[in-house]
């Protein structure tokens, strides 16, 4: 009786969640062994998702990186670093696919701040994309945001971010009535996101929305959540401080555990020369991905999806 009064489930709000699609919980179900055991013989192989397009990969494998990323978070509650990479190919990095990814990592940490069994870090997201798509230094974000102030009509949205992922409020720059979103923060002299509706509780400067879209940012604070083309990991032989994308510290120290998931979305587009430059680095991000304990090399798990699999 005591048993049943304590743990007496909340009853639920009466509003339509979605639901998964079998093939999506299949997914997942089978690669939770992968994730929770550091020895299972399925990180020696890639799980391939083949699912036509608009059939729901991406949700399925967003669905195991948030699983991945509380795993972490309970096993760990100190661990603070980059839990789950996910690479595109070159620039198919769309922007639904960032806000989608951004709405799963809002909503985790809006469960971490209500959870101290999640750490104390929050849980961010962060791209990581050729200086044409965003600004590779803080210097060089403040005059994209400075002279997007000057001139909004000539503006293009260097910042990734035109809505809140928390609650689809719409973003925009500067103070303005209505266009409160991305600022500059004065202390931090960098850029912020804030939900410009005051109603969600991304919509306090002192704990803006967990979006890091500045490469000088990604490397030092080392986002939960990492959205990268393939392309982009050739800086990994010219910016030293990349290095903390696999949680390594300045001299190489290991800062904590690298991450646990790697995605592939579009594996079939990894071919021809394309597929040849990645596979010159593919073996440097599987060695610093790779961590030791009790004498044994640890690798990450690796997913990648494609909707064809036709002559690839």
């Amino acid at each position: 009786k005591n048993a049943q009064r304590v743990f007496k489930p909340v009853e639920e709000p009466n509003v339509h969640y979605g639901s998964w699609r079998p093939f999506q919980m299949g997914f997942i179900l089978m690669s939770i062994a992968g994730i929770i055991d550091e020895n299972d013989v399925s990180r020696e192989n890639v799980d391939l998702i083949f699912f036509p397009t608009g059939g729901g990969k991406t949700e399925a494998y967003l669905g195991l990186a948030a699983f991945t990323i509380a795993l972490r978070r309970l096993t760990d509650q100190n661990h603070n670093g980059v839990d789950v990479v996910m690479r595109y190919t070159l620039r198919l990095l769309t922007i639904q696919q960032f806000e989608r990814s951004a709405a799963l990592i809002a909503a985790l940490e809006s469960m971490r701040r209500r959870d101290p069994r999640l750490g104390t870090a929050p849980i961010s997201i962060g791209v990581w994309l050729g200086s044409a798509t965003t600004p590779n230094s803080i210097k060089n974000a403040l005059k994209d945001f400075r002279d997007a102030i000057k001139s909004p009509a000539d503006a293009g949205n260097r910042f990734l971010v035109s809505r809140c992922p928390s609650c689809g409020a719409q973003i925009g720059l500067g103070k303005k009535v209505g266009w409160v979103g991305v600022q500059e923060n004065k202390a931090t002299k960098s850029i912020i996101f804030v939900c410009p509706d005051h109603n969600c509780e991304f919509s306090y400067e002192s704990k803006p929305l967990p979006i890091f879209v500045i490469d000088e940012e990604v490397y030092s604070q080392r986002p939960t959540f990492l959205l990268a083309t393939v392309d982009k990991f050739a800086r990994l032989a010219w910016v030293p401080e990349a290095r903390s994308i696999f949680n390594l510290g300045p001299s190489g120290e290991r800062q904590g555990l690298p991450p646990a998931l790697i995605i592939q979305d579009e594996l079939h587009l990894i071919s021809g020369p394309l597929g040849s430059m990645v596979g010159l680095y593919e073996p440097v991000i599987q060695e610093l991905a790779t961590y030791e304990r009790d004498g044994k090399r640890v690798r990450p798990k690796v997913v990648a999806s494609t909707a064809t699999t036709r002559r690839y």
